[in-house]
């Protein structure tokens, strides 16, 4: 092969794979939509940041393509929450204090009322932090004024803290319903740890411990915050051939739903089931394929409960309610409610700029901030904000109205033409041996 040849081969090739990679498109991240965010900052600090249904509906699945700016159109950290649909919370319930007397050089006196009766083994006490280990007597009653022995003898221990300036004491007793229950918390003598013994002195007076209140702590399961969907529109048609009403529902964008309640008429007393399925148009042509079906889910409604009904996550724009009627008079759908667990970015905002948020881009990828790794010490109650309404970007103005289709967008298209550039650098290769032989 000669010089000529060999430097004219390589020079194609390079040719070949720049115009190969100049037809591929760099895509970059374009944002379809943008609105602002409310200007009612009364301070610097964290805020949530609301999502409405309508913003999450063109959305990725996991909401990746969003971005917080401000007004110099710089990115500003968040963190993306989702409401849990049931949490548990902690509450102290607190027991009325009767009495609280310090009987001088005896004992604190301390009475508690159990009003409800409620059967207990416990109470907390919530203490003025101290170092300091007392004795205590338990009673009970069930009118505050004739007294029976609950637990002869308990240590009251009072373990202090470093960093608040309350504490936590619990003190247990054997199980009993009485309307009252008196603490003598001795401040006579003095506590001998290392024998872990009590010595009663007149002579010896040590200074109450200070209770603030008694009480317990109960876990609560709570459900979180839901927002309304846009309401739907449904088409309803009875099948008397395979006994089934098929509803239609389509939305007006695919929203994100995580609980569903359908209100049927019909019989007066009814128990179906309803199956969630998309629809699959069957093919025409010399062979026609019928319309399939798909199944999502398949749920129970009847005549003696509100139809409600919870999902992690379904996000369809069209699908179907299948009725199962059987031998039965068909139902009426009449209404259906949708909501969906509430979306909210927690970021820190300064009083003074302007923020907006910019997203809509099915090729953005989740962005990485140093504030997620600060979750805890961010507080849990914020005020909130609201997004206002979104605009089309002008760049996704114009791809809408000239709904242009790309080439490239096809995939049949671009396999053909890396199967080609595959082909040719084979040729050219096969070529290059052939040269290579002659000399």
């Amino acid at each position: 092969m000669n010089k000529k040849t060999f430097h004219i081969i390589p020079t194609f090739i390079l040719v070949c794979c720049i115009l190969f990679l100049s037809s591929i498109p760099a895509f970059c991240q374009s944002y379809k939509w943008v609105a602002p965010i409310e200007d009612s900052l009364l301070r610097d600090g964290f805020y949530n940041i609301v999502l409405m249904p309508e913003v999450g509906a063109v959305l990725q699945d996991d909401y990746a393509d969003i971005r917080l700016l401000n007004g110099k159109n710089e990115e500003v950290p968040y963190i993306l929450k989702r409401e849990d649909p049931f949490f548990s919370d902690v509450r102290f319930m607190e027991y009325p204090i009767i009495s609280n007397k310090i009987i001088d050089t005896c004992c604190t006196q301390l009475v508690v009322g159990n009003t409800s009766k409620k059967e207990i083994n416990n109470m907390c006490f919530v203490l003025k932090n101290s170092d300091a280990v007392k004795i205590s007597h338990i009673a009970g009653s069930e009118d505050g004024v004739n007294w029976f022995a609950v637990k002869q003898f308990d240590v009251f221990y009072n373990s202090y803290s470093e960093t608040d300036t309350k504490v936590l004491t619990y003190v247990n007793f054997p199980l009993t319903d009485y309307a009252f229950y008196r603490f003598d918390i001795t401040d006579r003598g003095y506590w001998d740890e290392k024998n872990w013994e009590h010595w009663n002195s007149d002579n010896r007076w040590a200074l109450p411990v200070n209770v603030l209140k008694v009480g317990y702590y109960e876990t609560f399961l709570k459900e979180g915050k839901y927002v309304s969907v846009p309401a739907p529109t449904f088409i309803q048609k009875d099948s008397l051939a395979d006994k089934k009403t098929y509803i239609r529902v389509r939305f007006n964008d695919a929203y994100t739903i995580n609980r569903m309640r359908l209100n049927f008429s019909g019989p007066r007393y009814f128990k179906r089931n309803v199956t969630i399925a998309t629809k699959q148009v069957g093919k025409s042509g010399r062979k026609p394929q019928p319309d399939r079906y798909i199944p999502i889910t398949t749920l129970e409604v009847n005549s003696y409960s509100l139809n409600e009904f919870s999902f992690d996550f379904f996000r369809e724009k069209e699908f179907y309610l299948i009725v199962e009627n059987n031998d039965n008079h068909a139902l009426t759908l009449n209404r259906m409610d949708t909501w969906q667990l509430t979306h909210y970015l927690k970021t820190y905002l300064e009083k003074g700029q302007k923020y907006y948020l910019s997203y809509g881009d099915s090729l953005s990828k989740t962005p990485v901030y140093d504030l997620n790794y600060f979750v805890d010490s961010i507080p849990k109650v914020l005020p909130t904000l609201r997004v206002l309404q979104s605009k089309r970007t002008e760049i996704a103005k114009t791809t809408h109205i000239e709904k242009v289709d790309n080439w490239y967008e096809d995939k049949l298209v671009v396999w053909i033409a890396i199967i080609s550039f595959i082909l040719l650098l084979s040729f050219m290769s096969w070529k290059m041996l052939g040269e290579m032989k002659k000399q």
